[in-house]
């Protein structure tokens, strides 16, 4: 789910994108408003399948179950690192075809990798971002089982849940009034 809501807000073939290029019409001024707003709308999504990832598999297995859906996004990395090594290859085609003194229609031609280049890279950020919220739970539950730390309610996973939700709550709120100014 991640993956797709990266690209879809960072893929031209999907409206977001698409609106911040016609926001450029007006300003630039209003392209970094609109474009700032997309960039806080874009994380509602997967902040809160983290937290119900959370909150399904402490209910589950217990913090065990946290470090076992860590481990399951990790297991993905070997598609993310390659996802993410992708991204500047593809991204700095359009460059490469330039300073080598290739014609202008090679130029076009490579703008389409360097949009893909783009969304494969916060593709592959937005894995890396997920896991690592999963794996800082994990690793600050097996603090506290080792530091024998027992009266922490960051332990209980809707205490949890909820500080993703309110930690994101600012930036939705934002974007939402950015959006409606510009």
């Amino acid at each position: 789910i991640i993956g797709y809501v990266t690209e879809y807000y960072t893929s031209h073939s999907y409206q977001p994108v698409r609106e911040i290029s016609e926001t450029q019409k007006q300003s630039a001024a209003t392209g970094i408003i609109y474009g700032l707003a997309l960039g806080y709308l874009s994380c509602i999504v997967p902040v809160i399948c983290l937290g119900i990832t959370i909150l399904i598999s402490h209910t589950l297995c217990g913090m065990f179950g946290v470090a076992l859906g860590a481990l399951g996004m990790l297991g993905t990395m070997t598609m993310g690192l390659t996802i993410d090594a992708y991204g500047p290859i593809s991204d700095n085609a359009g460059g490469i075809a330039e300073m080598s003194g290739l014609p202008e229609t090679v130029r076009g031609l490579t703008d389409c990798l360097d949009a893909a280049g783009n969304t494969t890279a916060a593709i592959g950020k937005g894995f890396a971002i997920g896991s690592a919220a999963l794996v800082s739970l994990a690793l600050f539950g097996a603090f506290t089982v080792r530091a024998k730390v027992e009266h922490v309610d960051i332990l209980n996973p809707w205490v949890f849940t909820g500080l993703l939700l309110g930690a994101m709550m600012p930036y939705a709120f934002a974007a939402w009034t950015m959006k409606s100014v510009g």
